[in-house]
């Protein structure tokens, strides 16, 4: 399958896969971040693209010779996560589904927020899988839920990630808003409800706000009044010039995917 034809990445990283069974559309593209390599493969699926600095792997990987292999350094400033999502930005997609970028460090789940905050500030979309919940971020956007079934207890939350959004709206959920102004220091906006067979909708006009949901919640539509930025930035197989590389045996700034 040709990049240019896919509409949407699948992105598998080195982190928890609680017990949900990823879905990759027949038109996706599929990427492996380093020790996402071994989920994938384990599913019987061979990555379109493998990118990683290969710590998570296991030693022994056999890799399709159909798999486009991007190595990189461990010293670097992109996670493998960026890494993949800048290489895929390069050719044309916007629309990204991640698996294996929760559970275990704390630190990569909080790095792979700051990743979906930049795809929606850059006017794309990021929808990221935890256990049985969705996360995803928009930016000067509405994010449209049409009806249907949820649990209740179930919550869906909505945080301000930036310092501050403005014009933030909520509707046909158990608790709505109308044209307020939410701050990243007061989370107004935790544990909401869906409604049984009501439609429901949350928007930004100023600024970028992290949503939660269930997973088993029907499927959102996005519209973004950002414009599609095609400088994503490049991807990047070079050391980082932030290092000071005293001695070839240091190893410092390490990501994983």
């Amino acid at each position: 399958m040709s990049l240019r034809r896919a509409k949407k990445a699948v992105i598998f990283g080195a982190g928890e896969y609680f017990d949900e069974m990823p879905f990759i559309p027949a038109d996706a593209y599929v990427i492996a971040a380093d020790g996402g390599y071994d989920q994938v493969t384990s599913l019987g699926i061979t990555p379109h693209a493998f990118i990683g600095d290969m710590d998570s792997v296991m030693d022994d990987y056999p890799v399709a010779s159909s798999t486009h292999i991007i190595e990189l350094p461990s010293e670097k400033d992109d996670s493998d996560m960026m890494a993949a999502v800048r290489y895929a930005w390069q050719l044309g997609i916007r629309q990204f589904e991640f698996y294996g970028v929760f559970g275990g460090r704390i630190d990569h789940s909080f790095a792979n927020i700051q990743l979906a905050a930049k795809i929606a500030q850059y006017g794309g979309i990021a929808f990221m899988h935890g256990d049985h919940v969705l996360c995803t971020v928009i930016t000067n956007a509405v994010l449209r839920f049409p009806a249907g079934y949820v649990p209740s207890k179930r919550p869906l939350s909505v945080f301000s990630y930036s310092s501050h959004c403005n014009h933030v709206s909520i509707e046909g959920l158990k608790y709505t808003l109308t044209d307020v102004t939410m701050s990243n220091t007061n989370p107004i906006g935790l544990s909401n409800e869906f409604l049984p067979d009501t439609p429901a909708t949350i928007a930004v006009d100023g600024g970028s706000l992290v949503i939660m949901y269930p997973s088993e919640a029907p499927t959102p539509s996005v519209e973004s009044h950002m414009s599609d930025c095609e400088d994503f930035g490049a991807l990047s197989q070079e050391t980082s010039e932030h290092l000071n590389q005293t001695s070839s045996t240091q190893r410092r700034g390490k990501h994983a995917a």
